[in-house]
């Protein structure tokens, strides 16, 4: 099999094998579509490092069919089946697993980090990860369709931590593929009036087709137009989908009283300071929260509506390369020329 190794950062080999071995219990998929995220750029370029060790085989959202097992198949599970998984092991006993916040554990492994990720034309899935659940049924739509399920799952979780469902009016500050698929997201989950900003004109078309009212050039102006447009009651939420400071400061202003703040974008830099006045949080009861990965449940939540056609994303995918191109696969998510840019591992 092929498969692209990071060694280091910026230091990429493009190998060749055999399959991986299975050990009892495990799996053995066929990727046929991985995605590429802004964090494997970070990966990539050594920017991220939390939770990532070298060598590694990136992509964390891969779907496959099912090609072989070491022993019998889950229940629910076919050979040939096309799946999507889940990209997280946790722990299951430190605090965070107890809370009910394992997507956040601290002692979690994942494809794509410790695990040898999409990035590759086969990946074994381990026993506990068979175990947990993690391989969940994609049917009914392409692979780029199937794969796109973990970050839609991603963008479910912080609308849910943000309380979107029903908010009369949520602004979505940067339209790349996530900000678009907020706004979709956010359609379904019945929030009534969306406004969205970003800088690039392609994108705030597709924030209209998308389902948004409004989409304008971020900065000051843009916020007094939210502001206007929000007939003077501001937004509910504010979710940033983008990993820069100025995507959330020129929207301060037009919160609403009790609005919520989703920090969704990971940022760049570990230093990265966001500046909120402590009295406007105080008076106005506003609430910050973070958005980190998906739970296993809105995983799999997400699937069912793919699979079902209740949420449209097949345009949400762009460029497929093969996996000798995955550096210039990185390279144009970098760039933020591009959709969803992806390997397709038999290209």
């Amino acid at each position: 099999m092929k498969q692209a190794v990071l060694q280091a950062p910026e230091r990429m080999e493009i190998q060749e094998g055999d399959p991986p071995a299975l050990e009892p219990g495990d799996l053995l998929l066929r990727v046929e579509s991985a995605l590429v995220c802004g964090t494997d750029v970070r990966i990539y370029n050594g920017s991220k490092k939390r939770n990532v060790t070298y060598p590694t085989v990136m992509g964390h959202e891969f779907a496959a069919t099912v090609a072989d097992s070491a022993g019998p198949l889950p229940d629910g599970l076919s050979r040939g089946d096309q799946v999507a998984v889940y990209p997280l092991l946790p722990c299951g006993g430190c605090v965070a697993c107890v809370r009910g916040h394992e997507n956040i554990c601290r002692d979690r492994v994942a494809f794509g980090y410790q695990l040898p990720g999409g990035f590759s034309q086969f990946v074994r899935v381990p026993k506990a990860a068979v175990e947990a659940g993690n391989v969940v049924p994609v049917p009914g739509v392409s692979a780029a369709e199937a794969a796109i399920v973990e970050p839609v799952a991603c963008a479910y979780n912080g609308q849910l931590l943000a309380r979107a469902q029903g908010a009369p009016r949520m602004l979505v500050s940067g339209c790349g593929p996530l900000g678009l698929m907020h706004i979709r997201l956010a359609l379904r989950l019945g929030v009534e009036r969306i406004a969205a900003v970003d800088p690039i004109p392609e994108r705030r078309a597709a924030a209209l087709a998308s389902g948004a009212e409004l989409a304008l050039e971020p900065g000051d102006a843009a916020a007094g137009q939210v502001l206007e447009w929000s007939e003077g009651a501001g937004v509910d939420v504010l979710v940033v989908a983008v990993g820069r400071t100025d995507a959330v400061h020129p929207y301060l202003r037009c919160l609403a009283p009790g609005a919520r703040v989703s920090m969704f974008a990971g940022f760049g830099g570990e230093g990265s300071m966001l500046e909120i006045p402590a009295n406007d949080v105080h008076y106005n009861e506003w609430t910050v929260v973070g958005a980190s990965s998906c739970r296993l449940d809105g995983f799999r939540a997400v699937a069912g509506m793919i699979s079902a056609g209740e949420l449209r994303v097949g345009d949400l995918v762009g460029t497929q390369l093969p996996i000798d191109d995955t550096v210039k696969a990185i390279e144009l998510v970098a760039s933020g020329r591009d959709m969803r840019v992806g390997i397709a591992p038999w290209l």
